[in-house]
């Protein structure tokens, strides 16, 4: 165990808050979703305004990086390349960053606003159908990734330019909080973005698993059953333990630009087989209504009308976002070597949205045309039979749908692969004392906490406290607001320290990595002594 590098004061006490937090849930699920939800109820309703706030503050942060000379700063030394080619460094942060949810959500979405839609809109209107890829655009756009973007730059200049040997918020806080950043403070900011990661982690397995097995089911005429769940959550853990055993370069940079080119191919084929003309005009018509009223739709409490609608989604949504953020952010910045805080900013904040408006512009308006079109009656069948009913039944239009589901299955299962590879890596990073020269946590170490993710997946769906667990990982991510305020607070003392107004982004870099790398080599000495 002792050269597993393990940090015993953060991997104990989240494996009792795990176990504390779970067990009512098994015991009684029902009764904990009631408590959650009253709990979320409290937050959404008193403090969705700071849920609104925040994303328009990073993105009025992001603008002053942007457009001022710190955007320049390369994130390594002087001479530093990338350390992945571009297209899987946008692959590994995309496929991360959405997950299977976006194939799933970018059919059904829609179809959640087309029944409640907002601003008082009557439901299942030719208004509502019109508001269905707009708000899809919002919530999976610019400022989802720009909750996730932020994180990232900070811990990204902890890691290659201070050259700090950990991959741990504590860590890259430690500007603001001296020598806390070792002692409970710290600890307690790793333990409380672990909880949230194996929360959200674990309610994406329990969402995306169901419709794994269901299109298993459809293609082999079986019925989806628990047994059939674990099998799929199994191949999960055997697809992404083995690929976070490998490691990045051989693991999950390989799986994500597999998957990027089976995606590629399969919206490729939809949008060709499918009604190409609609989903042009009604993508370059959402889009405009999106543009056209993003600060109505951001800034959005329905206060009047009190009819529940941004509390229910954007401002779940941006809690949800938060609750992933620290995970999106941490291996963000650990692909990012070599890239400039513009770069880093820009991939995510522009590219990444419009690779998710491409889902819901694609999916999203086949699924739509379906419905108004009276071929499938999608919203009838999302209903009556549920949502992963209604997913195979769009799916089953397209020509050649027993191919399209088999490599559906193969997409869904390599997406959340990717995202469980990363969740792992972070994991196991947070609670290492030391990376080792790599900049990986031991292998060993990485291959257990995928196979925790895994027993904790199994556990909720077993349960049926999926609902439960989601919305706990969403309030345990509310404390991550402040913490991503400290980390942007670090970030700012520290690039003022090293590039102050008579000193350039390119000149001091080296010098300062390598007076900051001696004093982490020395305390790690003294930690592993």
């Amino acid at each position: 165990m002792r050269n597993l590098n393990l940090d015993h004061k953060i991997i104990w006490p989240v494996l009792v808050i795990l176990l504390l937090a779970l067990i009512p849930v098994g015991i009684n699920p029902s009764a904990a979703e009631n408590v959650v939800g009253t709990t979320l109820d409290f937050i959404t309703s008193n403090f969705g305004w700071l849920y609104l706030l925040f994303p328009f503050a990073i993105l009025v942060f992001f603008i002053w990086l942007i457009f001022g000379r710190l955007g320049r700063i390369k994130l390594g030394n002087p001479d530093d390349k990338p350390e992945f080619s571009t297209f899987s460094w946008f692959a590994m942060i995309f496929t991360t960053g959405i997950g299977a949810e976006i194939m799933y959500e970018s059919v059904m979405e829609p179809f959640y606003f087309f029944n409640e839609p907002p601003f008082g809109i009557e439901p299942e209107s030719i208004s509502a159908a019109e508001w269905a890829i707009p708000y899809g655009f919002f919530h999976w756009g610019i400022l989802a990734w720009a909750i996730y973007a932020l994180p990232s730059i900070p811990i990204a200049y902890a890691l290659y330019v201070k050259k700090i040997p950990q991959l741990k918020l504590s860590a890259v806080c430690r500007p603001v909080l001296g020598k806390h950043s070792d002692g409970l403070a710290g600890k307690i900011i790793d333990i409380i973005t672990m909880i949230g990661l194996i929360g959200v982690v674990g309610t994406s397995i329990g969402l995306v698993a169901p419709m794994v097995a269901r299109f298993i089911g459809e293609l082999f005429n079986i019925p989806v059953t628990f047994g059939l769940l674990v099998i799929v959550i199994a191949l999960w853990v055997i697809v992404f333990g083995t690929s976070v055993y490998v490691g990045l370069n051989k693991g999950i940079k390989r799986l994500s630009n597999f998957n990027m080119i089976i995606v590629i191919v399969i919206t490729a084929v939809v949008f060709i087989v499918g009604p190409t003309i609609f989903m042009l005009n009604n993508s370059i018509q959402a889009l405009g209504t999106m543009l056209n009223d993003f600060f109505r739709m951001g800034l959005n409490l329905d206060t009047i009308r009190n009819e529940g609608f941004p509390q229910t989604w954007t401002v779940f949504y941006w809690a949800w976002w938060i609750g992933y953020a620290s995970l999106i952010g941490l291996f963000t910045a650990r692909v990012s070597k070599g890239r400039t805080i513009r770069q880093l900013i820009l991939t995510q904040c522009l590219v990444g949205p419009v690779g998710t408006w491409i889902f819901f512009s694609v999916y999203g308006n086949y699924g739509l045309n379906l419905e108004l079109s009276n071929l499938v009656p999608v919203n009838s069948i999302m209903v009556t039979e549920g949502e992963t009913d209604a997913v195979v039944a769009v799916m089953n239009t397209l020509p050649l749908s027993a191919i399209i589901i088999v490599l559906l299955i193969i997409v869904y299962i390599v997406f959340s692969a990717t995202t469980f590879d990363a969740a792992s890596f972070i994991l196991a990073s947070i609670s290492s004392k030391e990376l080792d020269h790599t900049g990986q946590p031991a292998r060993i170490h990485r291959l257990s906490w995928a196979i925790i993710l895994g027993i904790v997946g199994i556990f909720i769906m077993y349960i049926g406290g999926l609902e439960a667990v989601q919305l706990s990982s969403v309030i345990v991510g509310v404390p991550m607001i402040l913490v991503f305020v400290l980390l942007t607070i670090s970030f700012i003392k520290s690039v003022k320290e090293d590039f102050g107004e008579d000193k350039s982004p390119y000149s001091k870099g080296k010098k300062i990595a390598d007076q900051e790398e001696d004093h982490f080599i020395e305390k790690g000495r003294n930690i592993n002594n």
